[in-house]
């Protein structure tokens, strides 16, 4: 596949059946992640794959508690985010794998690195026909002491903050369509 053809057709999904994704599937898209450029090469992103439901479970609805519901309209019929509909109680909205991206805190490109492992992940799971989706809000959901000791149980340095998250699994439904492209949003200078 084109890569071209990838990032175009790529869409965020929020409807997952709960069958999970294989082994391969998924070391596969985690080896993307750290394959990701990083700053001067220094590599400091850490991965933590979650495939236990009820820790993700937890873990989502903590997500979702975190948000501050922003006044953007909507964001899409077939696949509904939680600004669409409040009684969506899971900010991971039941993905049976749930990626934890972790990177210095202290790094000042530790947020750049951190979304550039999300995306090489969910191009990966694109190519492989794995359902994805990129979530923010990783720093509030692990600013507790239940996620203090999350990181500490998973070997996660003192200094690293979370980052981000890639949810996967299988689409559950049909397919969303690509949305158009707003105009005047490039500009080229010579």
């Amino acid at each position: 596949m084109a890569m071209i053809e990838a990032i175009r057709n790529r869409r965020a999904i929020r409807k997952y059946k709960s069958e999970q994704i294989t082994d391969e599937e998924l070391n596969l898209i985690l080896e993307a992640g750290i394959y990701a450029p990083s700053a001067g090469g220094a590599q400091r992103a850490m991965i933590v794959a979650v495939q236990d439901r009820d820790l993700a479970l937890k873990l989502g609805r903590i997500n979702a508690s975190v948000m501050k519901r922003p006044n953007v309209g909507h964001v899409s019929a077939e696949q509904p985010s939680i600004i669409d509909d409040p009684t969506i109680r899971s900010g991971f909205y039941d993905a049976p794998t749930v990626c934890v991206i972790f990177n210095k805190g202290t790094g000042q490109y530790s947020i750049s690195d951190s979304f550039c492992s999300a995306e090489n992940m969910i191009l990966e799971a694109y190519d492989l026909g794995v359902a994805s989706a990129i979530i923010g809000r990783a720093e509030m959901t692990f600013d507790n002491e239940f996620g203090r000791e999350l990181m500490k149980e998973w070997e996660i340095p003192e200094d690293y903050t979370a980052r981000a998250f890639v949810i996967l699994g299988y689409i559950d439904g049909e397919y969303p369509p690509l949305k158009p492209r707003k105009e005047n949003r490039i500009r080229i200078v010579r």
